[in-house]
């Protein structure tokens, strides 16, 4: 399977980005794909086609490190992450950040332990809901970055990232270029749960032509107040920044939340 996966020299875009990927990096990262791909039938673990795997998966993760870089040997959260990603992608280019996967699904981390243990990533994968371990005093605000390639809106995103990072940490959100009016409906959620809000753009290109993602970036100034995140049907239904849903916008962000990691 491994000649079907992607355009390889489509990784080369990371340098203008600042990273230089080893050989045997490169190797982790192609095992990595041939085990999602062998096994995403049985755990519906992507939607995207093994031959756009390079850009929709690796890059479209890395690209959270053009702007950013996380401390070194910092600890690093992925929220929803599904098949792992963007965390696993993450970690195998800064290999000296301390991830940890949080998903609510069975099937999916038994595929994220599997595969960690097939690679020889180390990682701490945690099956839990993340607005319940939020408030376990071991996961509260203890992480320098905290990551979702996310579907959920951003109002909601944000109750679900920020109790998880340190004060002067950061929250990354991956969003799509049409979504910059949701990222802006999130500023006073944002800011009542203690960080400030900017966007940056950023383009690639995939084996299908150029992309833009937005990165939404929350960065942590002061303590989340005790009591966020709240209950998820709390959130749904009184969304912080007064947004309000419709009954299809509820279940549609329910699918959402149980399922953060899929891909755009």
């Amino acid at each position: 399977m491994a000649h079907q996966i992607g355009d390889w020299n489509l990784l080369r875009q990371v340098e203008q980005w600042g990273l230089t990927l080893t050989p045997a990096q490169i190797a982790l990262f192609r095992h990595y794909l041939e085990r999602l791909y062998q096994q995403s039938e049985q755990f519906n673990l992507t939607r995207v086609p093994p031959e756009q795997a390079v850009g929709r998966h690796l890059l479209d993760s890395l690209c959270l490190l053009a702007h950013h870089t996380p401390p070194k040997e910092g600890a690093l959260l992925d929220v929803g992450t599904g098949a792992g990603l963007p965390g696993i992608p993450l970690k195998i280019a800064r290999p000296d950040l301390a991830l940890t996967l949080l998903d609510s699904h069975g099937k999916t981390v038994r595929f994220l332990r599997t595969v960690c243990q097939q690679i020889g990533l180390d990682a701490e994968v945690v099956q839990v809901r993340a607005e319940e371990w939020a408030h376990d005093p071991s996961a509260r605000e203890r992480f320098d970055w905290v990551v979702a390639r996310a579907v959920a809106s951003m109002p909601i995103l944000a109750e679900l990232l920020l109790p998880f990072v340190k004060v002067g940490g950061y929250a990354l959100a991956l969003k799509s270029a049409h979504e910059q009016e949701e990222i802006n409906s999130a500023h006073p959620a944002v800011a009542i749960l203690g960080a400030t809000l900017t966007v940056q753009p950023i383009t690639f290109t995939t084996e299908q032509g150029e992309l833009t993602r937005l990165i939404a970036c929350m960065h942590k100034q002061s303590h989340t107040p005790q009591g966020y995140p709240r209950r998820w049907s709390h959130i749904l239904r009184s969304p912080l920044g007064g947004i309000t849903y419709s009954a299809e916008d509820e279940s549609h962000s329910r699918g959402n939340q149980e399922h953060l990691g899929d891909a755009p």
